[in-house]
């Protein structure tokens, strides 16, 4: 835990001192007319929130840039844990994928920087949060013509800057705000995640195998997401509590795959262990849950667009802005130290959610 931390205390002084150092500067760069530039770009950048959960609540946004100009070509930048899921959107015509860079210096920062500038972007469309210093730092260096993105303070990184509001809102709702700005029709905000009733079967069959249609499932993500990450102690409570009315399904990433591997130790081989790269298949298995339950992870903000019944282990701070207020699917229990309690509470609202699709073999 220590580790995990000290890193994310590093970003954030060095985010403060990149800022207070850009601070008050002017843009540089020749006078430019945003109405020109935004009437036909021909080559658009899109730099998503880069933590956890930007992609599935940015993926409705990223299409209505597309529906407006189809003809532009479109490239996303993400990070390179989630080229699974960039990939799989269809109105992108290019991934540029960069690597979790502690601070926004040294080689790699650029070779980044250099294979942006060669693209020569008409438009970059940041939707990274006012207080993440790395999607705004590297829209600045793109080299973009016009560079669209929320900021409060007088920064250059945009020469065209949204300010945010300052009251708490849904993060889905402050993306909705950059396109409402630049006039860009959101549409149906829906968008489905989903493989064919075929290809899910096969999958299906591969990792359940006959008992597939026998048992009832529960989704369980113990991923890294944003905020220190649930303990062992913390998920034991929780999967022992599901396991006790259906089978587990635990999903995990390469940074908590030892949590994951020590839960179904605990659990023995009646839970299923799934590792989150590659987004059909991870949609398939979530398709066949009854229920979900996840920290703020990528996957917790693509079952509440799924629709699945889902509770969500966030620090009561941060409900406003990561968890939707017109969703009935979606409950919330506040972790605590050692878990305790959290567990039983879970089942309960699922069962709530579920009626008696939760009930006790």
């Amino acid at each position: 835990m220590k580790r995990f931390v000290d890193r994310e205390a590093c970003r954030r002084w060095f985010a403060r001192a990149i800022l207070w150092f850009y601070r008050g500067r002017t843009c540089e760069g020749p006078a430019i007319s945003i109405a020109e530039v935004l009437e036909n770009p021909r080559k658009i950048l899109i730099i998503p929130d880069l933590r956890a959960g930007g992609l599935f609540l940015g993926a409705p946004k990223f299409r209505a840039i597309r529906n407006r100009y189809p003809r532009a070509e479109i490239s996303l930048l993400t990070d390179a844990r989630r080229e699974y899921v960039a990939r799989e959107m269809p109105f992108i015509d290019d991934v540029i994928l960069c690597n979790d860079l502690l601070l926004p210096v040294g080689t790699k920062l650029r070779d980044l920087v250099g294979r942006l500038q060669r693209r020569e972007f008409d438009v970059a469309l940041c939707f990274g949060a006012p207080d993440c210093l790395l999607p705004g730092y590297l829209c600045y260096k793109s080299g973009a013509q016009l560079r669209v993105g929320f900021h409060a303070a007088e920064i250059p990184f945009f020469n065209f800057r949204i300010i945010p509001r300052k009251e708490p809102c849904y993060e889905a709702d402050r993306l909705s705000l950059l396109l409402r700005t630049l006039d860009i029709a959101e549409g149906d905000m829906r968008l489905g995640w989903s493989i064919s009733p075929e290809g899910a079967g096969k999958i299906l069959e591969r990792y359940l195998g006959e008992r597939r249609n026998e048992e009832r499932l529960v989704g369980i993500d113990t991923s890294s997401g944003i905020g220190p990450p649930l303990s062992f102690r913390q998920w034991q409570g929780v999967v022992q509590a599901v396991d006790e009315n259906c089978r587990a399904i635990i999903f995990f990433d390469f940074d908590q795959r030892r949590v994951a591997n020590r839960l179904k130790e605990m659990l023995g081989p009646r839970a299923l262990l799934f590792q989150t790269d590659d987004l059909p298949r991870t949609v398939a298995l979530m398709e066949a849950c009854e229920g979900f339950v996840a920290g703020n992870t990528d996957l917790f903000h693509l079952s509440v667009t799924m629709g699945l019944p889902t509770v969500g282990l966030v620090p009561e701070h941060d409900v406003p802005r990561w968890v939707p207020s017109d969703c009935p699917w979606v409950r919330v229990v506040a972790r605590t130290g050692r878990g305790e309690g959290m567990g039983g509470r879970v089942v309960g609202m699922l069962a709530e959610m579920q009626n008696s699709a939760f009930q006790k073999r």
